[in-house]
C-alpha cells in the first residue's frame, strides 16, 4: 500500500507494515544555504550580530527530509539559528524513529518540499 508522498510502507498494508518507522524510508539532513556576493556578506554580518547579541540571526541551513532510495526531497524548511537547527533536527529524527511514514507526514508535511 502506498502512503502519502508516494512512499511505500512495505508489506501488504497490515498493521505491522503501517507501524514500520519512517526512518526506514526517510532521513533528515541539514543543507548549507548557498549565497553569493552581497547576500552572502549580509547573511554573515546578520548571523554574527545575532549570535553575538543572543537575539538570533538568519537561518544557517535548510532542513530537508529526503527519501532514502532516491534522495528526493519530501520536506524542506529553513532550519533557523544554530541552536534552532540542532533542536529541529533532533525533533524530526526522534519522530522519524517513532512514527510511521503516514504519521510523520501528517505531523510535519505542512512544511512541504
Amino acid at each position: 500500500m502506498s502512503e502519502p508522498g508516494g512512499i511505500s510502507g512495505g508489506g501488504s498494508g497490515s498493521d505491522a507494515a503501517s507501524r514500520e518507522p519512517a526512518s526506514r524510508h526517510l532521513r533528515a539532513e541539514l543543507h548549507e544555504r548557498r549565497l553569493r556576493g552581497i547576500r552572502r556578506l549580509a547573511h554573515a554580518a546578520l548571523l554574527l550580530a545575532g549570535e553575538t547579541t543572543g537575539i538570533g540571526g538568519p537561518s544557517i541551513a535548510d532542513l530537508v527530509v529526503v527519501r532514502r532510495g532516491t534522495d528526493a526531497p519530501v520536506i524542506r524548511t529553513k532550519a533557523g539559528t544554530l541552536d534552532e537547527a540542532d533542536a529541529l533536527l533532533k525533533a524530526i529524527n526522534a519522530d522519524l524513529a517513532s512514527m510511521s511514514v503516514e504519521e510523520f507526514l501528517a505531523e510535519w508535511g505542512h512544511l512541504g518540499p
